[in-house]
C-alpha cells in the first residue's frame, strides 16, 4: 500500500508538473480584448477590421490570425503582418477578415514565428446583439450608420440618446455610436458596413482618419457633417480640406426653420423663440435641400461616387435637441428609404425561384462560361436527389429479381454507386473538357471631376478536378491611358501603390440555400481550409471540388487626371440636358453599347436617326452631342422598362378614337446577360426598384448610381474593348474564355444661365 501510494503520488505530482510546464508556456501571452468592425457589427462578405489587445510577459516575434467559415463551409484563414510584443507592454495587432455567414464562430489566434499557437479566443456572432454572442452579423438589407458626436440632449437628466435609438431601431437602422473621434479607423475599408457616417459636431480627426474618411464617401459612402455652430472647429479640421471644397459654411443667425419641418415631413413644429445660432451652405453643385430666409441649412452634394450632406443646424442643442420630429429629420437627412410594406410577400413570392437579389442573378451570369454546362446548385442537387430516389430501386431489381442472390447488394450497391460517380465524371469531362477556365467581368468607374477611379474585376474559375489552387488577380492601371503622347497617363497619379494587386475576396449570393451568406452556420466540421496572402490580394490552396467553380473578386482605387474628359454638359432646367451639351473622352478605345443618363432623360445610340451603316461607339477625339444625328432620348424609366403604349384595336366610347394600353416588358430573372444586369443594378431605384425586378438590390447597392443623378451628374455607361485584369493561377496567367469590360462614368453638368427678360409695358 505504501509503494502504491508513492507512485500514485508521483504520477500526480508529473502530471502536475506537465500541466504547469503547459500553462507557463502560454501564461505570459493573452488575448486582452478584441475589437470586430465599428460598434461590434459588420455583414457577411464584406472587409471587417479586427482589432486585438494583446499582453506578454516577454517578448514575442508572432502574429494574429483569424480563421472564419466561407459560405461553403470551408475555414478560410486570414493573417496579420508580424510584430514584435514587448515584455510587460500592452501590445496590440489588427487585420481584415470577411465572415461567410451570419450566425458563425470565428478564431482569433496569436502564433508565433515558428507556427505555435500562444493563444486564442473563440468569438460568437448572431444578426442581434445578446449576452451569448460577440459581435453582430446584419443582412445588407439593414441600415448601419457611424454616429460620431451627440444627436439630442441629455440637460436636466432627461436623455433623448435611448429614445431616439429606440426610434431608429424600430425603423430598422443599426447604430454604432463612437464616444471619441480616436476610435475612428484610419483605413477607409473599415467602414464597408457602414451606409451612412454623421459628424455631430465631432471635427477632431487626424490626418490619416480625414484621409480615410474621404476614400470611403469617394467609394460610395454618405457623410453628413452637422456643423451648426461649430463652423470654426470645421475649419481647423483635416476634413475641411475635402469637405469645404467648392463648399462655403458661413456662421450665421437664423430666425426660419420651417423648411426643416417641411423636410421631415412632419407636423410637429421646432420650439424656437427668437433667433439661434448657426450657419448657412453655399455649395458650387448639387442641391439646397433645405432653404430658409437667410440661405440653404442643408445642402447635398457628390464626392466622387458618394456624397455630402452639410447641415448648419445643430442636433444637440435647442431647438432642434426638444424636437419632438427629430428622428424623422435626422432619417430624411440620412436618406433613408421608406419601409416597403410589401417586401416581405414580394420576398416570398420569389422565394421559389432561389433569387431574391440581383447581386444572386449577377452570380448566376459569371457562372455562364463558355464551353461549360449548367452548373446551378438547384440542378445539381435535382440530380443528385433523382439518382437517389433511383439507385434503391434499381438495385433491388437487380438482386431479386435478376440474380435473385439478395445477399450480393454488399456488392452490387457500392459499385453502382462507384459506376455511377465514374460515368458522371468521364460525361462531365467530355462536356466541359479537362481544362481549368475562367470568365472574368471588369466595372471601372471614373468621376471625371476628381479622376477617382474604382475598379472591381469578378473571375469564375471552373475545375475539371478536386484540386487546390493559388489564385491572384492583377489589374493592369496603365490600361486607361491615351495612347496618345501628351495626353495624361494613370502611373502619374496613382494613389496607392498596391492598387495592381488589390484585394481578392470570394463573392457569394445573399440568399438561405447552399452557399448563400444567408444560410444556417451549422456544422463546419472537416471542411478544406485555404489561407489568404497577407496583404490579401491571392489565396494560397483554394479548394475547388470537380466540375464546380468559385467566384472570385478584387478591387482597387486609383486616380487619372481629370483632363481625359472634356466637358460642356449643361442642364436645360426640365430634367434633361441642353441641346448644346456635349463631350469628348480621350480613352485608349471607343465606348461601344452606350447609354447616357441624366435627370428623367435616357440618351442613347438612335439606329433609326443615324445612317444606316453608322458607328454605334463613341470614338476617343470624337464630339458626343445631345442632339448628334445618332442620339435618340426617352423618358429613362420608359427606357429600362420598355415600356410603351399600343394600340388596343378598340374603338373609344364614341366611337371614332382608338383606345391604347400601356405596358411594359417584365424583368427576366433569368437574364445572364451581365451588361443588362449591371444597367439595372446601376438604375434599380430610377426603374421601380422591386416592385419592377421584383429583386432587392441591397447587396450592391454600392454599385447604384441613381442617388448621383439629383447632384448635377450624369451617367455613362457602356463597353470598352480593354482587358485590364488578369487571372494568375498557380504563378501562370490563366487564358480566359470570356472577358468583358465595363465603364460608368459621372459626367458633371453646369446650371444653364436662365435670362429673365421682362415683357414692354406698352406689349
Amino acid at each position: 500500500m505504501p509503494l502504491r501510494n508513492s507512485s500514485t503520488r508521483l504520477f500526480l505530482s508529473l502530471l502536475a508538473g506537465f500541466v504547469c510546464l503547459l500553462s507557463s508556456a502560454n501564461a505570459g501571452v493573452s488575448i486582452e480584448s478584441v475589437e470586430v468592425g465599428i460598434g461590434q457589427v459588420t455583414r457577411p462578405g464584406v472587409w471587417t477590421q479586427l482589432k486585438v489587445q494583446l499582453q506578454s510577459t516577454e517578448a514575442v516575434d508572432c502574429h494574429v490570425e483569424v480563421v472564419a467559415a466561407d459560405p461553403t463551409g470551408n475555414p478560410a484563414t486570414f493573417p496579420s503582418a508580424a510584430f514584435e510584443l514587448q515584455p510587460q507592454a500592452p501590445g496590440s495587432a489588427s487585420l481584415f477578415f470577411m465572415t461567410g455567414r451570419l450566425e458563425d464562430t470565428i478564431l482569433v489566434k496569436l502564433v508565433s514565428a515558428d507556427g505555435k499557437i500562444l493563444a486564442s479566443k473563440r468569438l460568437v456572432s448572431a444578426e442581434a446583439r445578446s449576452d451569448l454572442t460577440n459581435f453582430t452579423v446584419v443582412r445588407h438589407a439593414v441600415p448601419v450608420w457611424l454616429l460620431a458626436g451627440k444627436v439630442g440632449s441629455s440637460e436636466k437628466g432627461k436623455s433623448t440618446q435611448q429614445t431616439l435609438q429606440k426610434l431608429f431601431a424600430a425603423r430598422g437602422v443599426h447604430i454604432s455610436h463612437l464616444d471619441s473621434t480616436n476610435d475612428f479607423p484610419d483605413h477607409w475599408r473599415a467602414f464597408s458596413a457602414v451606409d451612412t457616417i454623421f459628424l455631430a459636431g465631432s471635427f477632431d480627426l487626424t490626418k490619416a482618419q480625414s484621409s480615410a474618411l474621404n476614400h470611403w464617401v469617394q467609394q460610395g459612402g454618405h457623410a453628413v457633417i452637422v456643423a451648426g455652430t461649430r463652423v470654426e472647429q470645421l475649419a481647423a479640421s483635416p476634413i475641411a480640406e475635402w469637405v469645404l471644397s467648392d463648399r462655403e459654411v458661413i456662421a450665421s443667425s437664423l430666425s426660419d426653420l420651417s423648411g426643416l419641418e417641411a423636410f421631415a415631413k412632419s407636423s410637429f413644429r421646432i420650439p424656437i423663440v427668437s433667433r439661434i445660432k448657426g450657419s448657412i451652405i453655399r455649395a458650387q453643385d448639387g442641391i439646397d435641400a433645405v432653404t430658409g430666409i437667410e440661405g440653404p441649412l442643408l445642402t447635398r452634394s457628390a464626392h466622387g461616387f458618394g456624397r455630402i450632406s452639410l447641415l448648419g443646424v445643430d442636433v444637440d442643442q435647442p431647438p432642434l435637441s426638444r424636437w419632438r420630429a427629430l428622428d424623422s429629420f435626422i432619417v430624411a437627412v440620412a436618406d433613408l428609404p421608406a419601409t416597403d410594406s410589401g417586401e416581405e410577400a414580394t420576398g416570398q413570392r420569389i422565394s421559389h425561384s432561389g433569387i431574391t437579389e440581383l447581386a444572386t442573378q449577377f452570380q448566376i451570369g459569371m457562372e455562364a462560361i463558355p464551353h461549360v454546362g449548367d452548373r446551378s446548385t438547384l440542378t445539381v442537387l435535382g440530380l443528385v436527389l433523382l439518382f437517389l430516389l433511383v439507385i434503391g430501386p434499381l438495385d433491388y431489381l437487380l438482386v431479386h429479381r435478376l440474380l435473385k442472390k439478395p445477399g450480393l447488394t454488399w456488392i452490387t450497391f457500392p459499385s453502382i454507386v462507384i459506376a455511377a460517380g465514374l460515368l458522371a465524371g468521364s460525361v462531365a469531362g467530355g462536356a466541359n473538357g479537362k481544362d481549368v477556365r475562367s470568365r472574368m467581368c471588369e466595372l471601372i468607374d471614373v468621376d471625371s471631376s476628381s479622376g477617382f477611379v474604382r475598379k472591381t474585376a469578378w473571375t469564375s474559375v471552373y475545375s475539371p478536378e478536386h484540386r487546390r489552387y493559388r489564385i491572384q488577380i492583377e489589374h493592369d492601371l496603365d490600361a486607361l491611358a491615351s495612347k496618345r503622347p501628351a495626353s495624361p497617363t494613370v502611373a502619374e497619379l496613382t494613389v496607392d501603390p498596391t492598387a495592381a494587386a488589390g484585394w481578392l475576396r470570394w463573392t457569394a449570393s445573399p440568399e438561405s440555400n447552399f452557399g448563400g451568406t444567408y444560410r444556417a452556420s451549422g456544422l463546419n466540421s472537416g471542411g478544406a481550409g485555404y489561407k489568404f496572402f497577407e496583404e490579401l490580394s491571392g489565396i494560397e490552396n483554394l479548394p475547388i471540388p470537380a466540375a464546380s467553380d468559385r467566384i472570385l473578386a478584387s478591387s482597387t482605387t486609383f486616380s487619372v487626371s481629370p483632363e481625359m474628359f472634356e466637358l460642356n454638359l449643361k442642364q436645360a432646367g426640365t430634367g434633361h440636358l441642353s441641346r448644346e451639351s456635349t463631350f469628348t473622352h480621350h480613352l485608349p478605345g471607343p465606348i461601344d453599347n452606350w447609354l447616357l443618363v441624366y435627370g428623367n432623360r435616357a440618351y442613347f445610340f438612335d439606329h433609326r436617326g443615324g445612317e444606316l451603316l453608322g458607328n454605334s461607339a463613341i470614338e476617343p477625339g470624337a464630339v458626343w452631342a445631345a442632339t448628334g444625328k445618332t442620339t435618340g432620348g426617352r423618358e429613362l424609366r420608359s427606357f429600362l422598362t420598355g415600356s410603351s403604349f399600343q394600340k388596343t384595336g378598340r374603338k373609344g366610347a364614341a366611337g371614332d378614337a382608338a383606345e391604347f394600353a400601356y405596358a411594359q416588358v417584365e424583368w427576366n430573372r433569368r437574364e445572364t446577360d451581365l451588361q443588362t444586369i449591371l444597367r439595372m443594378v446601376t438604375f434599380h431605384q430610377f426603374a421601380g426598384g422591386s416592385d419592377y425586378t421584383g429583386l432587392f438590390n441591397h447587396a450592391l447597392s454600392d454599385l447604384e448610381m441613381s442617388d448621383s443623378l439629383p447632384l448635377d451628374r450624369a451617367v455613362l455607361i457602356g463597353e470598352l474593348s480593354l482587358p485590364a485584369a488578369t487571372v494568375q493561377i498557380d504563378g501562370q496567367t490563366l487564358q480566359l474564355d470570356q472577358q468583358e469590360t465595363f465603364i460608368r462614368v459621372l459626367l458633371r453638368v453646369e446650371d444653364a444661365p436662365i435670362a429673365l427678360t421682362l415683357p414692354k409695358f406698352e406689349n
